[in-house]
């Protein structure tokens, strides 16, 4: 067995949350516990994560907003209903998506071929100037561009299992051919995108793939659409790399959602994605935490998707 690349890049005093909001550093703190035990310890690895030009987000978002999020004055703001910013909040969005861009070196390079980032804020909403759902930048993004570019990948597909549908991730490539994203998502349900109809625009048309379930989904229908649709997607596509928006908050306790997948479903859906991959790309899997607000949920979720992934 070859050990799971893990990366946290989860700091508690980094992007402080106000009062009761429930994108705090507590949700993940059982799980990052729980990493630190030998069981986890024994099937995952160190990923070093290293500084990144921050120019490598500019073709996803605009320099305008860029400069806008790395100049916040303290105590930072509320953009919306939903999401802030501290003092510190880019740089944590930063240390989440540099973690992210070194797992893909390392998938390119001398490996592990498959990776998971923990950590905070999340970043599957937002859009190119436009923060939005506790998101600052779309870390995904950002790494299929940089495949793209950097690795020469022909083609990459995102896979996005949050309970909330990644719009962010979706508007950004629409219009692409070069990545293929897949979402399944309770639908109706914020952020109000992601129906079936939604399957891309111009020479993007059709690789765009969205799974909208209703309320009370479980891992029976839920595991279905991954043995069977998602699978079929990605063998037709043959990405180079697959990359995980990993949103655990479809799991049945949290207090944000209303699906109902269990930390066995997760596992399940780890061991099928990862024998994918081994099948289409050599393995380069590559997950990074998106929602999850249940702390005990989460250490059940993260434990379980990394054992599938292993």
């Amino acid at each position: 067995m070859n050990p799971i690349g893990l990366a946290i890049a989860a700091e508690p005093s980094a992007h402080p949350a106000p009062p009761g909001h429930p994108e705090r550093y507590e949700r993940l703190a059982a799980a990052i516990a729980a990493l630190d035990t030998p069981q986890l310890k024994a099937i995952t690895q160190p990923l070093k994560a290293r500084e990144y030009d921050p120019a490598l987000l500019s073709p996803i978002h605009s320099r305008a907003y860029i400069t806008q999020l790395a100049t916040a004055v303290p105590p930072g703001e509320q953009h919306d209903a939903d999401t802030f910013q501290s003092a510190g909040s880019f740089e944590a969005s930063c240390r989440m998506t540099w973690a992210l861009l070194s797992a893909v070196d390392a998938a390119f390079g001398e490996g592990p071929v498959t990776s998971f980032i923990l950590g905070r804020p999340p970043g599957h909403h937002a859009c190119r100037e436009r923060p939005m759902g506790f998101c600052l930048v779309n870390h995904v993004a950002v790494a299929a561009r940089y495949a793209l570019d950097s690795h020469h990948a022909g083609r990459v597909a995102i896979v996005d299992f949050d309970v909330h549908h990644g719009n962010g991730t979706q508007e950004l490539f629409y219009d692409r051919s070069q990545v293929l994203y897949i979402s399944s998502h309770q639908y109706p349900f914020y952020p109000g995108t992601g129906g079936r109809d939604e399957t891309g625009t111009a020479e993007g048309d059709g690789y765009t793939v969205n799974f909208p379930l209703p309320a009370g989904t479980d891992d029976r229908t839920f595991l279905e659409i991954y043995e069977h649709e998602v699978a079929r997607s990605l063998k037709q596509y043959r990405p180079d790399l697959i990359l995980v928006s990993a949103g655990f908050d479809a799991h049945i306790a949290d207090p944000l959602g209303g699906l109902s997948i269990t930390g066995g479903g997760f596992k399940r859906v780890g061991e099928i994605l990862k024998s994918l991959a081994d099948e289409v790309c050599d393995g380069r899997l590559i997950s990074i935490l998106e929602g999850g607000y249940d702390a005990e949920a989460n250490k059940e979720s993260v434990c379980n998707y990394i054992e599938g992934l292993a």
